[in-house]
C-alpha cells in the first residue's frame, strides 16, 4: 500500500501505525538521510507482498524518517526542500536554542549586534560556538560543526520554520551592512537576533537545524 505524508508525521510513527519499522521504510523507498521526509509525497508502506527493490514516491521527494515538512521536492543538490515546517520542534537542542534566543533578544533589544545575540543564546543553549566579528561568518563555522545540519531551503518556507532554526544571511544582504544577518526562528515569521522582530530573508540565506 501507499500513504501521502502529511505535515507532521514521521517515518518512525508511520512504522509503528502500519506494524513495520523505519529501516523497512527506507529500503522500500530508497531513502537514504533518515532525518527528513517531505508532505505531498507518497511513501510505499512494505508489506509481505511488497518488493523491497522498488523505489517508492518518497525517494523522489527524499522522504525519510524526521518530521514532515510543508509539501516540497528534495530534486538534485541546489533546489530547496523542505523541513519541519508544521508547527512542531525539531527537537530538545532546537527548543533550548529557541528559548534561549527569545529570552535573549528581550533583555538585550537592540539592533546592530545580530551575531552577539545569537552567539550568546547558543552558549546558553549549550551549543557553543567561539564568538565571530561578522553574522555571516557563522555560517561556514555551522556547517563544519556537527551538531548543526545545513539544510536549502527557498524564502517561502524558510518563513514557515517552526523554532530553533538558525537562520544565516550573506554580506551584505542590504546595502551598506558588510555583516550579515544571523537570527533564530521562533515561528511564525518571527526571528531573535539581538531583538524580536519579523523574520528576515533579504539576500542570501542558509539555514542550519540543531541536531
Amino acid at each position: 500500500m501507499s500513504y501521502r505524508i502529511r505535515s507532521g508525521d514521521t517515518l518512525s510513527a508511520l512504522a509503528n501505525r502500519y506494524g513495520t519499522s523505519v529501516s523497512a521504510l527506507a529500503k522500500a523507498n530508497n531513502i537514504k538521510n533518515p532525518d527528513l521526509i517531505y508532505a505531498g509525497a507518497t511513501l510505499k508502506i512494505p508489506g509481505r507482498s511488497d518488493d523491497f527493490q522498488a523505489s517508492g514516491g518518497a525517494a523522489a521527494g527524499g522522504a525519510s524518517g524526521g518530521r514532515a515538512g510543508a509539501a516540497g521536492n528534495a530534486g538534485a543538490a541546489g533546489n530547496a526542500g523542505a523541513v519541519g515546517t508544521d508547527p512542531g520542534r525539531f527537537g530538545s537542542n532546537a527548543e533550548r536554542l529557541a528559548a534561549s534566543a527569545r529570552s535573549m533578544a528581550s533583555s538585550m533589544n537592540t539592533t546592530g549586534w545580530c551575531a552577539k545575540g545569537v552567539n550568546r543564546a547558543l552558549s546558553a543553549a549549550g551549543l557553543h560556538v567561539n564568538p565571530l566579528p561578522s553574522a555571516y561568518m557563522y555560517g561556514n563555522v555551522l556547517a563544519r560543526d556537527s551538531r548543526f545540519r545545513e539544510v536549502r531551503l527557498s524564502d517561502a518556507q524558510i518563513q514557515q520554520l517552526p523554532p530553533g532554526a538558525i537562520v544565516v544571511t550573506d554580506a551584505y544582504n542590504r546595502p551598506g551592512n558588510p555583516h550579515g544577518h544571523i537570527a533564530v526562528t521562533l515561528g511564525n515569521g518571527m526571528e531573535a537576533s539581538d531583538h524580536i522582530g519579523r523574520l528576515s530573508t533579504g539576500g542570501t540565506q542558509r539555514v542550519f537545524i540543531p541536531v
